[in-house]
């Protein structure tokens, strides 16, 4: 066997198994948190199925990379999620009632609270992909007000 397999082999080992060479890793600091209750994060890979998200349901689904569902006090609240280089979005809502669900006015304005990646805001809805995305490409710190 030539000499340099065993070091290939070695190498490529390494490489596999590095947590940095699988995933970036993502700070969230969500700020502004003004009523305790239950913090849905989401973190979209796919535009169509984040501007389609009214908030209607909490939880994993396609299109969704990561997240949280946890419990949150008022303040602040930081998140780490270790995953790809690639472009993606953040919703966030705190359910201060615990149903599962962004409430809503008569009008479909909500009345909990919510934010966006970039601190995007859109007009009758969440705002585009393209507004709230943002690109990971090694470690980010990001900051949401809202």
């Amino acid at each position: 066997m030539p000499s340099f397999i065993p070091r290939l082999l070695a190498a490529v080992t390494i490489a596999a198994t590095t947590p940095s060479a699988l995933a970036a890793t993502l700070t969230v600091q969500v700020n502004n948190i003004e009523q305790a209750g239950e913090m849905h994060l989401a973190i979209y890979d796919d535009a169509a199925v984040f501007e389609n998200d009214t908030g209607e349901k909490g939880g994993a689904a396609p299109g969704i990379i990561d997240g949280v569902i946890e419990d949150v006090a008022t303040g602040s609240a930081t998140y780490q999620f270790e995953i790809p280089d690639g472009t993606y979005a953040i919703g966030i809502f705190v359910d201060a009632n615990y149903n599962n669900k962004m409430d809503k006015n008569f009008l479909g304005i909500p009345k909990e609270q919510y934010g966006f990646s970039n601190n995007a805001r859109g007009t009758f809805g969440p705002p585009s992909f393209a507004n709230a995305s943002f690109s990971l490409s090694g470690n980010l710190a990001l900051s949401i007000d809202l």
